[in-house]
């Protein structure tokens, strides 16, 4: 092939703005090497492009509407290598629109943080905090990269990775007398005030486990607040099932809560990272899910925030 990529740039200026004056004009060049460019072109492919009119005026060809579209493609992954050479040599920079599951960006957010700033200065996050629905709606519509969430009730246009298994537990005042047990069953809770995690999808989860298992929550208050749900089961006012938990196990008011294992075979869910199942990373976006895969997969960093 013979013809440059400068070349199919001019090609493309003259489909988008219809005649080889108005190209040459947003190329700044001389419209004689606007016309070369394009009878290059056609006389390299045998092609016919343009029905050109007068006076200045020319139309794309059904075969040259189809042409312009792949030269279009080939400049994009052009651009899309020079930027990617030129990242090899030199430090990332820029920003990537990262969405994270509202519920376990203080977790796990901090620690992708550290990790970027001592791997790439250059390289920022823009963070975005969201319920299931919302992480999925921002992907779709372009609106973040990627994000941080769970396997929970996935869009059919979402591309999951897995990167840990994360199982939920039993919050309980320390004082509570299931406390006492290692594990606790769904069956005992269903029998108890719970306090439901009142964020869409999660809500949605953490009842159908027992619904699954024949058996209803008994839920005594509904809040959208992690803390307020801590706080809550601190003061005695009923459980609640979580999935992350803090290392720290007393709430605002002092309280001092328990952690403990469900006893029923659950399948835990998964936390990992989403994208669009069209979407192509550039060497951003891929270096801040690298950076989460090594996190989460080869140093376990959220092993302190699971139950055992």
């Amino acid at each position: 092939m013979l013809t440059s990529l400068r070349h199919l740039s001019y090609l493309v200026a003259v489909a988008d703005h219809g005649s080889i004056t108005a190209a040459a004009e947003h190329l700044r060049i001389s419209q004689p090497a606007v016309s070369a460019a394009l009878r290059d072109i056609e006389s390299e492919f045998d092609l016919s492009l343009f029905i050109r009119q007068r006076p200045h005026k020319i139309t794309m060809t059904a075969i040259g509407r189809r042409f312009v579209s792949n030269a279009k493609q080939l400049l994009e992954s052009a651009h899309e290598f020079d930027v990617d050479v030129r990242n090899l040599r030199e430090n990332l920079q820029g920003v990537v629109e990262f969405g994270c599951f509202a519920p376990t960006a203080p977790f796990v957010i901090p620690i992708v943080i550290d990790r970027l700033k001592e791997k790439y200065p250059g390289l920022k996050i823009k963070l975005h905090e969201g319920d299931i629905d919302e992480l999925n709606r921002l992907l779709t519509e372009g609106q973040i990269d990627l994000a941080l969430t769970y396997d929970m009730y996935l869009d059919s246009s979402i591309k999951f990775e897995p990167l840990t298994e994360a199982p939920p537990y039993v919050l309980l005042a320390a004082d509570d007398p299931l406390a006492k047990q290692k594990s606790v069953s769904l069956k005992d809770l269903a029998q108890r005030d719970m306090i439901s995690f009142d964020l869409p999808v999660t809500q949605q989860y953490f009842h159908s486990l027992f619904i699954q298992n024949n058996l209803r929550p008994r839920i005594k208050h509904q809040v959208k607040g992690y803390e307020m749900v801590r706080s809550l089961v601190g003061a005695g006012e009923g459980f609640s099932l979580l999935i992350m938990r803090p290392v720290n196990k007393r709430t605002y008011a002092g309280d001092e809560l328990a952690y403990r294992k469900l006893s029923d075979d659950i399948s835990p869910p998964r936390y990992g990272l989403t994208f669009t199942t069209h979407y192509r990373p550039t060497r951003l976006v891929e270096a801040v899910a690298n950076v989460c895969r090594e996190l989460l997969t080869v140093d376990n960093q959220l092993d302190d925030f699971l139950v055992d």
